[in-house]
């Protein structure tokens, strides 16, 4: 009699703890606005470093500016 009584026990704890309400979190979405840096004047070229990689149907490009260094590669894909 005792374990019939620990058995049905058992299975009420487990379906009281299963069958609780669960409380979905609310996702708020937050909307940072930043100012876009103003745009270079037209004529003024700023020479930046970086790395730029152009892909075209005559060929490769690809071109590397660190400081004074610059270093430009041309691939040309020409069928003869």
């Amino acid at each position: 009699m005792k374990k019939v009584t620990l058995i049905f026990a058992t299975i009420s704890i487990m379906l009281l703890i299963s069958c609780n309400d669960k409380k979905e979190a609310t996702k708020e979405t937050v909307i940072i606005e930043k100012e876009a840096p103003a745009a270079p004047e037209k004529g003024k070229e700023e020479n930046k470093n970086g790395t730029s990689l152009s892909i075209s149907n005559d060929g490769v490009e690809f071109s590397t500016k660190e400081g004074e260094n610059k270093i430009e590669v041309e691939i040309d894909d020409k069928k003869k």
